[in-house]
């Protein structure tokens, strides 16, 4: 997703994974937030997003932030929670699916606490 490419950080980047495109048109960029978010931009935070998003592409251009309550498509911030939600519901039923597991589960009732499934980075 390319809000995670634009090496930003702190609240630059907050506030553009938590935005949508609208529409991008001869170097135009519209990104859409929802109001709360949108409160969050001053001018150097826009600006710091403007540059990052230019050398990413390569292209001189201006951006318009808009808030819209509703956004229609997923943030990039909303589709990454998705996803590892996705990756550990898919973990708790591949642990749920092991012949030790069940096992257990006949010969002692014991259960799996899902909230004890947490992806570990090695």
């Amino acid at each position: 997703m390319l809000a995670y490419e634009l090496g930003l950080q702190g609240l630059a980047q907050e506030i553009a994974i938590n935005s949508v495109v609208e529409s991008y048109d001869q170097n135009h960029l519209c990104l859409k937030l929802q109001p709360e978010i949108l409160e969050l931009v001053n001018a150097t935070i826009r600006e710091e997003i403007t540059q990052a998003i230019a050398s990413k592409l390569g292209v001189s251009l201006t951006l318009d932030l808009r808030a819209q309550d509703q956004l229609e498509v997923e943030t990039p911030q909303q589709a990454g929670i998705r996803e590892q939600e996705e990756q550990r519901q898919a973990a708790i039923d591949a642990i749920r699916q092991e012949d030790i597991v069940q096992k257990l589960h006949q010969a002692f009732g014991a259960e799996l606490v899902e909230s004890s499934v947490k992806k570990v980075d090695v």
